[in-house]
């Protein structure tokens, strides 16, 4: 299969091999699962990994607290790995965390998911949007791999990652501490 850049793969198959080529995107069912398995993973590295220490906190130190510590440690980390990411030799630390977010697939499965991502981050707007749902890393990191300066994705990360780690904070750090208070 050949990936021809800004247009869809497209394959050739003995079934259109008369009729032309066949549009190899993926159906309703592919895209819906697709970004189930991108939330969900988000969901089991955030929400289930790192939740239940700010719900301690939260509990052991009050909510302000555990929502001031979840927002300092997400917004600084988010920074970093958008820093690092956009430099031609990211830190390994960076690195790793970018390849776990999916920005460096290599199947074409996994590559056909990152395009359909990709395909509605389209600028600052929806980036920031789309931050809520799919952190503050990826949105910023996909406009960087579509050609955007690195010095305006840093920029724009500054917004992503505040509005996502808001949110954890909200959710991991201040609800839980204000619930059975």
């Amino acid at each position: 299969m050949e990936h021809l850049a800004g247009h869809h793969s497209v394959t050739q198959t003995a079934a259109g091999a008369s009729g032309g080529p066949v549009d190899s995107r993926p159906g309703t069912v592919a895209l819906v699962l697709g970004w189930a398995v991108t939330i969900v993973s988000l969901v089991v590295l955030d929400d289930l990994v790192f939740g239940p220490v700010f719900w301690a906190l939260a509990r052991w130190q009050g909510s302000a607290v555990a929502a001031a510590v979840a927002f300092v440690v997400y917004f600084v980390t988010q920074l970093f790995i958008v820093h690092q990411g956009t430099r031609p030799e990211p830190h390994r630390l960076a690195a790793f965390f970018l390849r776990r977010l999916g920005l460096q697939r290599g199947s074409v499965a996994g590559r056909r998911h990152e395009e359909e991502i990709r395909s509605r981050v389209l600028g600052a707007g929806s980036a920031i949007l789309l931050s809520p749902v799919i952190g503050g890393v990826v949105p910023p990191m996909i406009l960087w791999h579509r050609g955007q300066p690195a010095r305006f994705v840093r920029r724009l990360s500054v917004v992503t990652a505040a509005v996502y780690a808001s949110e954890f904070a909200l959710l991991h750090g201040w609800i839980p501490g204000a619930v059975g208070r």
